[in-house]
């Protein structure tokens, strides 16, 4: 193999390493499932509260941090109103989430 063939395998292995890397990173944190139990704890309070939810949205901001909203009416109204919410995902993979 001659030097520019090297090169090009030197490189390919970078790129795949730091593939590897970066989704190894993407994998902690929340995923899908444990930000799809936030947005249902979401509503189940606001529900509690005898608010009718119309739309729970989280996304990831960080991998251990959610920031997204709540849209939702309040009894005898047809008005909708948005909160914004967040959520933190502790070390010890606690969670705790506020809609302000």
């Amino acid at each position: 193999m001659n030097r520019t063939g090297k090169i090009i395998v030197v490189v390919a292995l970078v790129l795949v390493a730091i593939s590897a890397v970066m989704s190894y990173r993407g994998t902690q944190g929340f995923n899908p499932v444990e930000i799809d139990a936030i947005k249902q704890q979401i509503t189940d309070d606001f529900t509690a509260k005898k608010m009718t939810v119309t739309e729970v949205s989280m996304l990831r901001r960080a991998p251990h941090e959610l920031a997204g909203y709540v849209k939702f009416k309040t009894p005898g109204s047809d008005e909708v109103q948005q909160k914004p919410c967040t959520a933190v995902m502790a070390a010890d993979k606690t969670t705790s989430w506020n809609c302000q």
